[in-house]
């Protein structure tokens, strides 16, 4: 009798010491699965969200380039952006933006950005998280991770000029667009946001005015057709204070040596 029960007894102790093991897997198994998420977060996510901008930025400039481009292929005479003041004699005396043609241009050019924007939302990027750790030969493994892309905001788009200097008389005037968007980068448990901001060129515009008799150049000398006409114009040089120091010192010098004599 004394037997059977202890058969009994230890058949039933197997059963609690696999469910110990089972118990102490598990919780070592969330231990690790808990410093994992904990290194990944802290150390892994600063780089992945520095990827995802860089993505996100490339993929925002690529859409208003597009913007753009559709400008131009559709014809826009961007020459007609500028009206021309000129005096009396028929020279430009000034220049000031065509306020339809610049509407028109800024409302398209915002129509077409923000509609990229929209679609780029649908879109999906994944980054391995190899990458993130700064090794080309690990840059291709690891899980991908998803970024997702949201506007945030309506695109500004501003239409502007500006001026410098192309020569003798000459003045080059540039015609751009700039453009801004406010976008958000999400990751796997984290969002931020990022401004991406472009200016592209459209139109440059060069005025030419009259061209002078001559020219003095940095050395002051006269350049020009009638180069030879011009008077001489002498480049004022540093005084030499050497001399006059020199003297104060002599004169110093001999006063103290003519009261050395005068003393008993």
């Amino acid at each position: 009798m004394r037997r059977k029960v202890r058969w009994s007894s230890q058949r039933s102790s197997k059963p609690k010491s696999r469910m110990r093991l089972w118990l102490v897997g598990v919780l070592i198994f969330l231990i690790v699965l808990t410093q994992g998420f904990a290194y990944v977060d802290r150390n892994l996510k600063p780089p992945i969200m520095h990827l995802a901008k860089i993505r996100v930025k490339q993929i925002a400039t690529e859409a208003i380039n597009e913007a753009i481009t559709s400008q131009v292929t559709k014809g826009q005479d961007f020459e007609q952006l500028v009206n021309w003041k000129m005096d009396s004699e028929g020279k430009v005396s000034g220049f000031m933006l065509n306020y339809a043609e610049h509407m028109r241009i800024t409302s398209n050019t915002f129509k077409v950005v923000q509609d990229t924007l929209n679609n780029v939302d649908q879109l999906s990027e994944h980054i391995p998280v190899g990458m993130a750790l700064g090794s080309p030969i690990l840059a291709s493994f690891g899980p991908a991770v998803p970024v997702r892309i949201e506007p945030q905001g309506a695109a500004k788009v501003e239409l502007s000029t500006r001026q410098r200097d192309a020569g003798i008389n000459m003045m080059l005037v540039e015609v751009y667009i700039h453009v801004s968007v406010d976008v958000a980068v999400v990751i796997p448990f984290d969002m931020e946001h990022e401004v991406v901001d472009t200016e592209i060129p459209i139109s440059y515009l060069l005025v030419v005015g009259d061209v002078p008799m001559y020219y003095y150049n940095s050395k002051g000398q006269a350049v020009g057709g009638n180069g030879e006409d011009a008077p001489n114009i002498s480049i004022p040089m540093a005084e030499d204070n050497t001399t006059g120091e020199t003297g104060e010192k002599d004169a110093t010098t001999d006063a103290l040596e003519q009261s050395d004599l005068e003393q008993p």
